[in-house]
């Protein structure tokens, strides 16, 4: 039977590397930032080119706004990975693949986490992780460095082929960064070897 097994203990900054990538790419609050620093920026150029009375004002508050955010999400970041219990802390996820679920184990909690491929949001592939999401901000992860059995290939495999399909008939599976890349350059290939067995 095809299967993934992975061990990975607890690690502060793996965890903070969850919650950035999950800021950047799956919450809807760093873009309302970008929203507010944009309008912002656009008030204090407006009062400038105006030469309006409280243009020194805004300039100021755009400045503020513009260190704060940065400052803001970091603290709450290490504030929340600052909560995790002495226990969680010296602890290790299994995670184990199949085609037919997704289970997780920690050596510090008893019973186990059972989820179906049909409970997950999607899956989203960086250089070091896969991540699952079951919502929009809870899920578990895998980083391909701690698999002991099976293979990264194994798992994108299963992935795929067990998804459920969204409304455009296809499944919630994303790439990011280098893996994207690599991926969309090996559709490119793929797409000019069948053009040119087609002209043959």
């Amino acid at each position: 039977m095809d299967k993934i097994v992975s061990k990975t203990k607890y690690s502060r900054k793996e965890h903070k590397k969850f919650y950035m990538f999950h800021l950047f790419h799956r919450s809807g609050t760093l873009y309302f930032m970008f929203v507010l620093i944009i309008l912002l920026g656009l008030m204090a150029l407006s009062d400038l080119a105006n030469k309006e009375e409280n243009s020194t004002f805004t300039l100021i508050m755009f400045g503020v706004t513009l260190g704060i955010i940065p400052y803001m999400i970091i603290s709450r970041i290490n504030e929340v990975v600052r909560q995790e219990t002495p226990e969680r802390i010296k602890s290790t996820d299994m995670v184990e693949v199949t085609k037919h679920k997704i289970t997780r184990v920690n050596d510090t909690i008893s019973g186990k986490g059972v989820i179906g491929w049909n409970n997950l949001d999607c899956v989203c592939e960086t250089e070091e992780f896969f991540y699952m999401y079951t919502s929009d901000k809870t899920g578990l992860f895998i980083k391909k460095a701690d698999i002991v059995e099976g293979s990264v290939e194994l798992f994108r495999k299963l992935a795929l082929a067990n998804l459920p399909m969204n409304k455009k008939g296809k499944v919630n599976y994303k790439r990011y960064g280098k893996v994207k890349k690599e991926y969309n350059a090996l559709q490119r290939e793929k797409k000019k070897q069948a053009k040119l067995a087609k002209g043959k």
